[in-house]
């Protein structure tokens, strides 16, 4: 096979590419897995441990650091693609790779000293720009059944803030056992079946990697968790798919990127939601905090791991209805209502939220004894 990328997704079974890609993969899993559990070992010899916060959902001490054997190993098995394709080179490697770790290496110094938040908020801003010098911006997106939307000159704007948004939402949802392991894990594979779906190879393999990477994570963060991601890997989730979602190799971003978001949503919508509220009761968006969604679930009674499958459950959904968006054989009138899904969802989950919430506490209050009895 020549360099460029051929039309069909794999070659054909007679090819040893053909178990090579999915040997990586599990290759990807069980190398994660290893060294999260030999970090595991480390931290708590040298005393790298997660301390309750203002933020956090947990009550003990907890190892951290978790993300980075992650981080490392998707790395080094996304730069296979650019020996694969040396046409892919640049975009994989300075569009997605470099960027990302660049963003982990700042998240490993937060997880060690805690940074300014202007000051994370700036690289951030300085990363984003420079994927999409590379990648270029989001110029088009397309729903069946409505023409191309022309993003004109918020194209620019929008993809920075793509990339900007999704690193912090990872970031923030990493407050809870479990859940941006396996929301990552989630939205992974429903990329490759969108990627493959559009014969698009670079969307299959980075997805891929990175499900794998956070799959070998989940194995130890799942409640109880033995560690915890930090920083360092969550931040870097978070840009590693706003740079693949970008990505436009096989000239099929403009297609993807919707049914990308719709897979993600829980992880954008709940931060999103938070930053709204704060700001609008006059609060720094920016200070860390106890407000997102899912700690009002656990804080409800719900355990971290009800919690984590329930918003796993959601992008489930999201990404199921995105995927239907990329079949041809349903109506263009259908395909167009499927991204309703995403906000119908979003207004059940935080009625459903608020309502238990209420209950729980009307039910506490009326538990309590009356005063003076």
């Amino acid at each position: 096979m020549s360099d460029s990328i051929s039309p069909r997704l794999f070659p054909t079974l007679d090819s040893i590419e053909s178990i090579l890609w999915p040997g990586a993969a599990l290759l990807v899993f069980v190398a994660t897995a290893v060294l999260v559990d030999t970090m595991i070992l480390l931290a708590m010899r040298w005393r790298l441990l997660d301390l309750p916060n203002i933020r956090s959902a947990h009550s003990l001490p907890t190892a951290r650091g978790g993300g980075t054997p992650m981080v490392i190993v998707c790395c080094v098995a996304s730069l296979t693609l650019a020996l694969r394709w040396p046409a892919l080179a640049l975009q994989v490697v300075l569009g997605v790779v470099v960027p990302s770790l660049a963003i982990a290496a700042v998240g490993f110094i937060d997880d060690l000293k805690p940074l300014r938040a202007t000051l994370r908020l700036l690289v951030q801003c300085a990363v984003a720009v420079a994927i999409v010098l590379v990648l270029g911006p989001l110029e088009t997106v397309t729903i069946p059944g409505i023409d191309r939307i022309e993003l004109g000159w918020l194209s620019w704007p929008i993809s920075v803030l793509w990339v900007v948004g999704l690193t912090n939402a990872f970031n923030f949802m990493d407050g809870s056992d479990g859940m941006a392991a396996l929301g990552a894990l989630v939205a992974a594979a429903a990329m490759v079946r969108m990627g493959m779906v559009l014969g698009d190879p670079p969307l299959v393999l980075l997805a891929a990697f990175a499900g794998a990477a956070a799959a070998g994570f989940l194995v130890f963060n799942w409640p109880p968790a033995r560690i915890f991601m930090g920083d360092v890997g969550s931040a870097f989730l978070g840009t590693f798919f706003a740079a693949v979602a970008l990505l436009d190799t096989h000239q099929s971003r403009s297609m993807v990127f919707v049914p990308i978001v719709m897979a993600l949503w829980p992880s954008i919508y709940d931060p999103f939601l938070s930053v709204l509220r704060r700001a609008w009761n006059g609060h720094n968006p920016l200070v860390p905090h106890r407000e997102f969604l899912f700690h009002r679930l656990i804080r409800s009674g719900l355990s971290h791991g009800q919690t984590a499958l329930i918003y796993a459950g959601l992008s489930l959904v999201g990404a199921c209805a995105g995927l239907l968006m990329l079949d041809p054989r349903i109506p263009a009138a259908t395909r167009c209502l499927l991204p309703l899904t995403v906000p119908v969802m979003a207004v059940a989950l935080t009625y459903g939220i608020e309502r238990r919430c209420w209950r729980v506490g009307l039910d506490r209050a009326a538990s309590r004894p009356a005063e003076g009895s």
